[in-house]
């Protein structure tokens, strides 16, 4: 058996839109936690997939068009 892709995944919302987007990734069964945070980014998330190809259409299709998120950035999860 594999072991899935896991990847933090850094969102900046638009103003005051962060805790809607936490509450809106939460809704994802693939989204394992979502946090609003301080700092450079607004919302953490810890996202698991089977595949690779899974994983990019989870955060193109899925987290990208979450209103308010206004941009993403993704770290792998090496273990």
């Amino acid at each position: 058996m594999c072991m899935p892709i896991r990847a933090y995944v850094f969102i900046r919302a638009l103003k005051g839109n962060a805790a809607a987007v936490a509450k809106g990734l939460s809704r994802i069964k693939n989204v394992k936690s979502a946090r609003v945070v301080s700092g450079r980014y607004d919302v953490i998330a810890l996202v698991e997939a089977e595949t690779i190809e899974e994983f990019g259409n989870l955060v193109l299709k899925r987290i990208q068009r979450i209103r308010g998120v206004q941009s993403t950035e993704t770290s792998f999860i090496t273990e």
